[in-house]
């Protein structure tokens, strides 16, 4: 039923923005969600925390839904969420509630970071779903479960956020059908909810066709940090002693030079560090044959699914990934590139194999550009709608 809903909703925001008075039978035939954040979104937002609930955002409306927007300030989601839990209790309907939690818990998510309204957000997820209206929220990370989390604070702060961090997952058992995580891997670091509620909702992508440069060498481009747990200096080292393998490395400017002094010594002619972002992007993913995330695996990266990893696919290019990484399973699985061990000389022996025999790149470029639908944002819009509106 959902998916008659999705195809008729387009044709019919239109009357509901015009006609606020009309019946509710009217409006419980169209497709409607509300999506929920606790903090103000970012349209201009660069980093992956930020990226994401836009995104996403934008493909549950480019799937046809209706979307009832709580986001803001405490102070504005409590006026919000009050008119939503009227239309409720008058009879409105909706198919589902979609949330995205912040990297610091629900309680101190206002600029001020100060508990204004502590119990607002979950406890509208309750009511909600005492109505009947399944609730999915994404779970964006659980770094704070790690020893580098305290040894960065000191320990009141810590104490009292981890405390806020373990209550916001106790509160989602009664008040979020499905809790979607980064990976079903990072699952078994969340304590408190129940695993049978879990599902992977990974980054999805922008497809992005652009014109491939022809060139008789291996051109690698990698996106993204180069400092703690992005460190790329091994992986410099593996393409410097290649025979001719090229590597472009873009990075934040602030970022290059507080590790510049240590990766200097290690580049030569063929490596190069560029600052860009946006649309100035697309001439070096013209270039590139294949982009890389080899990247020192930790326990973090066995769950971690970086943002970049997905404009990868979407760019429809093939990549190099290490072994011992979230990523390298999805690689493993899809076919979308090579995974290979955590070792600069397994690199850079990978590196003048592809060198000598280039239609290896094109092989995997074309399973490359055939994933790349099933790994929008669309795509992972449309998987929350099947999965929290089966039934209606």
């Amino acid at each position: 039923m959902i998916l008659s809903r999705l195809r008729t909703a387009a044709s019919t925001q239109e009357t509901r923005k015009t006609a606020p008075n009309h019946k509710l039978e009217s409006l419980a035939a169209m497709a409607s969600m509300i999506y929920h954040v606790p903090y103000p979104l970012n349209p201009d937002a660069k980093t992956g925390s930020g990226v994401r609930p836009m995104r996403m955002l934008q493909a549950f409306k480019d799937s046809g839904y209706d979307v009832e927007l709580v986001s803001g300030e405490s102070k504005q989601r409590r006026v919000l969420i009050k008119k939503l839990k009227a239309r409720i209790a008058g009879g409105e309907s909706f198919d589902f509630v979609y949330s995205e939690s912040h990297t610091m818990p629900t309680a101190l998510t206002d600029k001020d970071h100060l508990p204004h309204h502590p119990l607002m957000d979950i406890s509208f997820m309750r009511y909600c779903r005492r109505h009947g209206i399944k609730v999915g929220l994404f779970y964006r990370d659980i770094y704070w479960r790690f020893p580098e989390y305290k040894e960065r604070l000191n320990v009141l702060v810590h104490t009292v956020t981890r405390a806020l961090y373990n209550l916001d997952l106790l509160r989602y058992k009664t008040a979020v059908d499905r809790l979607y995580l980064p990976s079903l891997g990072m699952g078994k670091f969340v304590p408190h909810f129940p695993a049978s509620r879990h599902a992977a909702l990974p980054p999805g992508g922008e497809i992005a066709d652009v014109p491939a440069t022809e060139s008789d060498q291996v051109n690698l481009f990698y996106v993204g940090g180069l400092g703690g747990y992005y460190n790329m200096q091994d992986c410099v080292k593996a393409v410097a002693a290649s025979r001719n393998a090229l590597l472009t490395i873009c990075t934040r400017e602030e970022e290059w030079q507080q590790v510049a002094a240590d990766y200097q010594p290690l580049l030569n002619e063929r490596i190069q560090i560029v600052h860009k972002h946006g649309r100035e992007l697309i001439p070096y993913y013209a270039k590139a044959n294949i982009c890389m995330l080899f990247i020192e695996p930790s326990i973090y990266r066995s769950f971690a699914a970086p943002i970049k990893f997905a404009e990868y696919i979407g760019f429809g290019k093939p990549v190099i990934v290490n072994s011992g990484t979230n990523v390298a399973e999805f690689v493993e699985k899809n076919g979308n590139g090579w995974v290979v061990p955590f070792k600069e000389k397994a690199l850079t022996e990978l590196l003048d194999d592809l060198a000598e025999q280039p239609q290896k790149v094109s092989q995997v470029k074309n399973q490359a550009l055939e994933i790349r639908h099933a790994n929008t944002w669309l795509a992972r819009a449309q998987q929350v709608a099947k999965e929290l509106s089966s039934g209606k």
